[in-house]
């Protein structure tokens, strides 16, 4: 296999295991599989359940293992080396949808939060480890 068509098939498989656990995972879902599916319609609801049996193994682990995840890039880059060695044509396609998804998962990675927080009396909040020490004094204030 050409090594470029294998490299784009490694990249595509780690971009799609990566978007898994996303918000945007249902379209990448659906572009996914109408390049890969090809326009035939059970073979794309075959890609798909298979899809989504992935994202549901990797789901049912919190945090997904490094070993899992691993296995499901190596899984979806040996489908996507077999689909590009009978479709190299759709290499344009499948370099535009790694491009896509790459750029949304550095946005999801940049995203600002915003929290308003009102609190009254004794409120405590924290954005990460807080130890208090509160005195009380003889009336429990």
């Amino acid at each position: 296999m050409d090594p470029a068509l294998a490299g784009l098939a490694g990249a595509a498989g780690a971009a799609l295991v990566e978007a898994m656990a996303t918000d945007f995972w249902g379209t990448v879902r659906a572009r996914f599989t109408r390049i890969v599916g090809r326009g035939a319609h059970p073979a794309e609801e075959g890609l798909s359940r298979r899809l989504e049996e992935s994202a549901s193994r990797l789901g049912r682990l919190s945090p997904p293992e490094r070993t899992a995840v691993a296995a499901e890039q190596e899984r979806w880059t040996a489908i996507l080396m077999a689909f590009l060695v009978e479709h190299a044509e759709a290499s344009a396609e499948l370099r535009d949808f790694v491009v896509q998804v790459r750029r949304s998962l550095a946005e999801v990675e940049t995203a600002p939060v915003v929290q308003n927080i009102t609190a009254g009396r004794n409120a405590y909040i924290a954005g990460r480890d807080q130890h208090i020490s509160t005195p009380l004094d003889g009336d429990g204030r």
